[in-house]
């Protein structure tokens, strides 16, 4: 609830801002009301009247132009001041695509006014505001041109999954593969899944590819498959926040098995602590449907994110991942070395195996066997790789 500082109170007739005044407040109305007066042909007139929970002056508050009207209070009114700063950090942090069409709709808006009446004062744009509004047309043109390349990719079979060996540390056997995307632009070239997947989150678009990828994933496993010795061999695919959003995941992941024929115990989805956190109760309910489809979750990145405990115990996640960030450095930090060896201990206590990522050299390989570790996935045992090319390194002569 806002306190007495966060309002202003004016008084039946009192005037709040005038034309001309500095546009830097939008203000909402919490009780009494307000009365609009603009000039026409030098004559004040009213043009509208406000109330309660109704809103004004935002349109010179976003834009940093001066105000077109007058507003008086009409009755004793108290007032929620909306200031500018509040808002251009909000701005700030959206997406720049809603921030250029807000620009261009508020420019179409005072284009349209001044076009029938007298033109209001304007201000200049200043220097910094005109960068500003390039960069952000700038950003936005990107941006769209991304999301459109994603669409156009997907269309036109632009996209590759490569799979990373993941490997038994006890004799180096492989277990299973994560699959990763690539995208081969037709004049970018390899674009790396940094680089796009970002967009693909925030626009929606990563349902789709999600899908895309666990089909690919499925159809290449008897291949995949072949390579590994385990008792319990698997494939890995990432799942993303906003597909552990959507309730048709469990009927897509279901629908994809069977058109290929694979065991739903083959396939281990990979999730981020990241949707637990945003959206615990979907997620617990997508997750132990999952589970009780007959697949199982790993939990990636484990030390970077949140890492709660509650998590652990509340999730059905039967691997967990540790970050490579605490891995690479192990050797040399006495501190990252007690991260991965508690890490290891505490995922055993709850009855989950342990993969450790970013295993690049046999040293790190033993110090983690040593420390109880599973599983190792990195350079040591093998780059990410497309399917042909595995069919090359895992030849048996």
């Amino acid at each position: 609830m806002l306190d007495e500082l966060d309002r202003e109170v004016f008084a039946a007739g009192e005037q709040i801002f005038k034309v001309g005044d500095a546009g830097d407040c939008a203000y909402l109305i919490e009780n009494g009301s307000v009365e609009v007066f603009a000039m026409d042909q030098g004559v004040e007139r009213l043009v509208s009247s406000l109330g309660k929970d109704e809103m004004f002056g935002e349109i010179a508050l976003i834009d940093h132009q001066p105000r077109t009207a007058t507003v008086r209070a009409a009755e004793k009114t108290v007032l929620v001041p909306i200031r500018r700063k509040l808002v251009d950090g909000l701005l700030e942090k959206s997406d720049p695509i809603l921030r250029h069409l807000m620009l261009i709709i508020l420019e179409r808006f005072r284009s349209k006014q001044n076009s029938s009446t007298k033109p209001a004062p304007s201000a200049e744009v200043s220097p910094e505001q005109s960068i500003h509004r390039i960069s952000l047309k700038g950003a936005a043109t990107q941006k769209l041109s991304l999301a459109h390349g994603v669409t156009r990719a997907l269309m036109r079979d632009e996209f590759e999954l490569y799979y990373q060996p993941i490997c038994n540390l006890a004799d180096g056997n492989i277990a299973g593969f994560e699959a990763l995307i690539r995208w081969h632009h037709p004049t970018d070239g390899v674009i790396p899944p940094m680089d796009f997947l970002w967009l693909a989150e925030e626009t929606g678009l990563i349902r789709e590819l999600g899908l895309w990828t666990l089909e690919r994933a499925c159809r290449d496993w008897p291949t995949l498959k072949q390579y590994s010795d385990y008792k319990s061999p698997f494939v890995s695919v990432n799942l993303s926040p906003n597909q552990l959003t959507c309730e048709s995941l469990v009927d897509d992941v279901t629908a994809i098995i069977a058109r290929h024929n694979m065991p739903a115990t083959e396939l281990k989805l990979e999730l981020t602590e990241t949707v637990m956190v945003e959206y615990p109760e979907i997620a617990l309910r997508i997750l132990d449907r999952l589970v009780e489809l007959g697949s199982s979750l790993a939990l990636d990145d484990y030390g970077t994110g949140h890492s709660g405990l509650d998590h652990l115990q509340r999730y059905p996640v039967g691997t967990l991942k540790i970050d490579r960030a605490f891995i690479e450095p192990m050797l040399g930090s006495a501190q990252s070395l007690e991260i991965v060896r508690s890490s290891i201990g505490l995922a055993h206590s709850l009855d989950m195996n342990v993969v450790a990522e970013g295993v690049e050299t046999e040293a790190a390989r033993k110090k983690l066997l040593e420390l109880g570790c599973d599983f190792g996935q990195g350079w040591h045992f093998g780059r990410p790789a497309a399917l042909q090319d595995l069919a090359l390194r895992y030849a048996k002569t």
